[in-house]
């Protein structure tokens, strides 16, 4: 055979023995067909030493990697000087907060939240009660009529700042006092900016971000944070979630791809071991309505942006009647800066307004 009249050679310089190399030769050709069918369908990334990632405006640049589409991600050689936001070194200065779990909220907290909620409840609940029943109707016309809300002048108090995306805007309050801050993105989306701003803003963060597209997204999220290649849902498994793979720079042309998939709560729970979550931000294209539900009682969320994509998932639009209206009926969060972004997808912004580790965080004076 082929193999057998090259290890034959006369002349090989090759000191492994011909049985040996009969029986390893095959695994290492696996290897090889392996990592080229990997590199085929992925496409092999230019300047592993980055930490940060960059778009090619030229279809035939150099460098420009997973090009189906004519575009792709090119990561530098070298790192940039981080520039950091005049606000780091002001939230740097804060003092300690201490052990959050044993403060009180002071009195014009409580004061300030008791009105944010009445407000808000007074001008949404009557807007919401007209789509009980009619979780279509909520889904399509939300942003329409709910939006009005976010107008309130009390919702000024709350001081939210916003993190823009390449596409999109993220919002956060800032902290009162220092401690270590977590963040949590569920859907990177080839899109770190707004992470990255916070990282120059708010000191001490950790990032954990999750995504069942490999690249570019691992590449860009390790630069500041712990990156997971999974999607997240409610169970366990294997699931057709809507995706945006990397062949899609330019047109940002989602498919339904078959991921793995890790249950929510054991992410944040079992995984990270987190009990309480700073920023939470989740896009993940409609898997959002598998584990809504959890999000009342189970997990602790001081702030979080969502998107929300009934469109692609047209049995979400139930589930989002039913989160709303808990969301009411609890008034543990009050929500706004909502948006659209097309026909039964848009975004929100909620605030947790009972939590007392949250409210003393953000809000108490030091």
């Amino acid at each position: 055979m082929r193999y057998e009249k090259l290890l034959d050679h006369p002349n090989s310089s090759n000191s492994i023995g011909r049985s040996t190399m009969k029986r390893y030769l095959p695994i290492l050709m696996l290897a090889v067909l392996g990592l080229t069918l990997y590199y085929v369908n992925v496409g092999v990334p230019q300047g592993f030493r980055s930490s940060r990632a960059s778009r090619k405006n030229d279809a035939g640049s150099e460098g420009v990697w997973d090009t189906m589409d004519g575009k792709g991600y090119q990561f530098d050689e070298e790192s940039t000087q981080l520039q950091l936001d005049p606000r780091y070194h002001q939230l740097n200065q804060l003092p300690s907060c201490g052990d959050l779990s044993s403060t009180s909220v002071q009195q014009d907290v409580v004061n300030l939240m008791e009105s944010v909620k009445k407000q808000f409840s007074d001008c949404i609940t009557p807007i919401v009660n007209q789509w009980k029943g009619r979780a279509k109707e909520l889904n399509v016309e939300w942003v329409s009529k709910a939006a009005i809300c976010d107008k309130l002048p009390i919702f000024e108090d709350l001081k939210v700042v916003p993190f823009n995306n390449l596409h999109e805007t993220k919002w956060a309050i800032l902290p009162k006092c220092k401690e270590e801050n977590i963040l949590v993105t569920l859907g990177v989306g080839h899109d770190t900016q707004a992470e990255e701003r916070l990282n120059r803003t708010i000191p001490n963060t950790k990032f954990y971000g999750a995504d069942p597209i490999i690249e570019p997204n691992r590449q860009m999220y390790s630069a500041f944070g712990k990156f997971f290649p999974f999607a997240i849902g409610k169970q366990p498994g294997f699931t057709k979630f809507r995706v945006l793979p990397n062949q899609s720079q330019k047109t940002r042309r989602y498919i339904y791809q078959d991921v793995t998939t890790i249950p929510f709560l054991y992410f944040l729970h079992d995984i990270l071991k987190l009990k309480k979550i700073d920023f939470a931000w989740i896009d993940i294209e409609g898997g959002e309505f598998e584990f809504l539900d959890q999000i009342h009682d189970d997990v602790k969320f001081c702030q979080f942006n969502m998107e929300v994509h009934s469109r692609f998932a047209p049995a979400g639009a139930q589930v989002f009647h039913d989160f709303i209206f808990r969301i009411l009926e609890q008034q543990k969060y009050v929500f706004l800066q909502s948006m659209n972004t097309g026909v039964g997808v848009h975004r929100m912004f909620f605030v947790n307004v009972e939590d007392k580790e949250c409210l003393a965080k953000y809000f108490n004076n030091y």
